[in-house]
């Protein structure tokens, strides 16, 4: 069982029938100049001819890839889950002792890639930190993680320590534009797979059992109705609305700001008042009169900006260097 989405080959998330799963993370890679296995393929082969985490470990290592990823792959057979993290020029696998949990964001944590400096810059400037830090803390408040738990902790929009940061901050766990998310129960075969948008609407349970065990399967109904966990009532709210307008003007404001075009002071207010814990959006705006030399609210919106939760280390620093620039054209 794979779960993707139309013209695209191999496996993004999948179960086979033997309760080993995989799901991918990508990592920070250089342009891969070269053509070698896309890894959506070796997943999909893990999936096909793998029944323990050993089996997935030897088909992965026999690959030559051009991208940077972490493999997760759990096993009902071994009871456990690892990560194999891969690369152009490395390979290593991680697994968590005296833990029952293992979480994966965006950066690499085998000691195979303990000191290679593309990660280690990842770590420290990227968003790849904060959502890991977010995921430990809140799987450490449940006693069990049931399937509902896990959708809450995939739905949460929250900073590490519960800040508000707006809404579209890849600093979340839940930025509100991925495709999918997906949890698996290896050992039931069970899975529940997100619908949309954004991880927010019901997630359908199905029977992978029943499922892999049906010859003739033409017209089979196989989600288990009773296990649907419910959408997010953050979609019946105003905040909602207001984040879907924020998402269809965002691209007008930014193309007039590349085209130095007007907007009234009105419509950026409307802007603002949309999504306003987002640092995104207060820099929208300051860019905007920065663009059309108006140099003192440029340098009020900047540092609205910087009052609120930036995504990565190098966005915190270009918005500085725009207060300065600002400050300099007065």
């Amino acid at each position: 069982m794979m779960y993707t989405w139309p013209g695209f080959i191999g496996a993004v998330s999948g179960m086979n029938e033997y309760g080993l799963t995989v799901t991918i993370n990508a990592g920070k890679s250089q342009i891969p100049l070269l053509a070698k296995t896309p890894i959506s393929l070796v997943t999909r082969e893990i999936l096909q001819y793998a029944k323990t985490i050993d089996e997935a470990i030897e088909i992965a290592k026999r690959k030559e890839v051009f991208v940077s990823e972490s493999i997760m792959v759990s096993s009902a057979s071994d009871k456990k889950a690892i990560l194999i993290e891969v690369s152009p020029n490395n390979f290593g696998i991680y697994e968590v002792e005296n833990s029952n949990h293992l979480s994966c964001s965006n950066h690499f944590q085998s000691e195979a890639f303990a000191d290679d400096k593309r990660n280690l810059k990842t770590i420290a400037n990227s968003h790849t930190t904060a959502r890991f830090n977010r995921m430990e803390k809140l799987i450490r408040q449940e006693n069990k993680l049931t399937p509902t738990k896990a959708v809450e902790i995939l739905r949460d929009k929250k900073g590490v320590d519960g800040e508000k940061l707006g809404y579209g901050n890849e600093l979340a766990i839940n930025q509100l534009l991925a495709h999918h998310s997906i949890i698996f129960k290896p050992e039931e075969k069970q899975v529940w797979v997100s619908t949309n948008p954004y991880q927010l609407g019901k997630y359908i349970a199905y029977d992978l059992d029943e499922v892999f065990s049906e010859t003739n399967n033409e017209n089979k109904i196989w989600t288990i109705d009773s296990l649907t966990i419910q959408e997010d009532p953050f979609l019946n709210t105003e905040a909602y609305k207001k984040y879907e307008e924020f998402r269809s003007l965002k691209p007008e404001i930014e193309k007039a700001i590349q085209q130095k075009k007007d907007i009234s002071t009105e419509k950026l207010a409307h802007f603002i008042q949309l999504n306003p814990e987002f640092w995104e959006t207060h820099f929208l705006v300051g860019k905007y009169y920065y663009e059309q030399k108006n140099y003192k609210k440029a340098i009020i919106n900047f540092k609205q900006a910087l009052r609120r939760e930036v995504t990565t280390v190098p966005d915190r620093k270009m918005l500085k260097k725009y207060v300065k620039k600002s400050y300099r054209k007065l």
